[in-house]
Parts: structure tokens; C-alpha cells; sequence
């Protein structure tokens, strides 16, 4: 692919994200979308298909950004900084299942981890997905959040607490149970 090609379905994902803050996704025209990226109809479509793999693609980079980091500060931040994006994701439809079933593998592999953690691999998996789910429905409500200025304080807050909530789950999994 040529960099004029690079550099336009570049400008058309960025935005896609910059236009899904003001919209939800679904509301969302392939002129719209043009006209903010600054690109013909005709170069939409000589890079992609259909409106859904702008969203599809974008998916795709953000996975590869997230599979890179564990359930650590990094991630997080990562979370943080991508808000927008992630908020895109999800409405899009495209990104909250393989996000879901990544939460789950990792969170998995970090609980297989664990000193002295004695669970099957049964209940250790399904340790797993419980928690998977309910960070991704806790990332889903603070995602809805974080296009009100009002709320960006409390979006960052919210996630800081969740990376707690997460580093205490690992800990209390690695502590003896006390028997008083």
C-alpha cells in the first residue's frame, strides 16, 4: 500500500473517533465521515469495503496495543488514554467480545499465577470469566461517561479504582486465609 493510501484510511479512523464524541456510532455517514477526514468518497472506498471495517481495523490496532500489556499501571493507562477509542469499539458492535475473551485469558493466566491458588482449572476459568465480565461491564459504563467534560475526572478515578479492585482480587487469591 502506498502512503498516500496510509495516510488517508489513517485520517478516515481518526476521524471516525473524533465524530463518534459528538454521535453514537450508529448515526454516523460515510459522507460525514469524509468530510471530517478530509477524503473523497471515491478514496473511502478504495480502502475499505464497507463503514463497519473502518471499526473493524480499528479494532484490529487496538487489540495489538492491548495484548501487549498485562492487567498492570500500563494497561490501564492505556484504557485511560483510548477512551474515545474504546467507546467507538463498543458501540461499533465489533470489539467487546474479543476484548471480553481477552480480559478472560488474561485475568486467567494471572490467577493460574498465583502462590498456593489450589483451584482446578474449572473453577479457576470460571474465577476468570466472573471477573472478566465484570470489569468489561464496569469499562463499558465508565466508557459512556467519558465524552461529558463533567464526568472525565471521574471516568480517570473510576479507572484508577478499578486497577485497584483488580491488584486486590490477585492479592486476596495470594493470601493465607486466616483461621482464628
Amino acid at each position: 500500500m502506498d502512503r498516500r493510501n496510509e495516510k488517508s484510511k489513517e485520517a478516515i479512523k481518526k476521524a471516525l473517533i473524533r465524530l463518534s464524541k459528538e454521535k453514537d456510532y450508529s448515526e454516523i455517514t460515510v459522507c460525514e465521515l469524509c468530510k471530517a477526514a478530509g477524503v473523497s468518497r471515491s478514496t473511502f472506498y478504495n480502502n475499505y469495503h464497507l463503514f463497519s471495517d473502518v471499526a473493524a481495523e480499528i479494532s484490529h490496532e487496538s487489540m495489538e496495543k492491548i495484548r501487549k500489556e498485562p492487567l498492570t499501571r500500563t494497561f490501564f493507562d492505556l484504557i485511560t488514554e483510548n477512551g474515545d477509542e474504546l467507546k467507538l469499539l463498543l458501540e461499533a458492535g465489533i470489539f467487546g467480545q474479543q476484548f471480553g475473551s481477552f480480559l478472560k485469558e488474561i485475568l486467567a493466566e494471572e490467577l493460574r499465577q498465583t502462590p498456593e491458588n489450589g483451584q482446578n482449572e474449572l473453577t479457576l476459568n470460571v474465577m476468570a470469566l466472573y471477573h472478566a465480565y465484570g470489569l468489561f461491564g464496569v469499562l463499558l459504563n465508565l466508557v459512556r461517561l467519558k465524552n461529558n467534560p463533567q464526568y472525565d475526572p471521574i471516568y480517570r478515578e473510576s479507572v484508577e479504582t478499578l486497577m485497584e479492585l483488580h491488584r486486590k482480587l490477585l492479592w486476596q487469591q495470594t493470601e493465607p486465609e486466616d483461621k482464628h
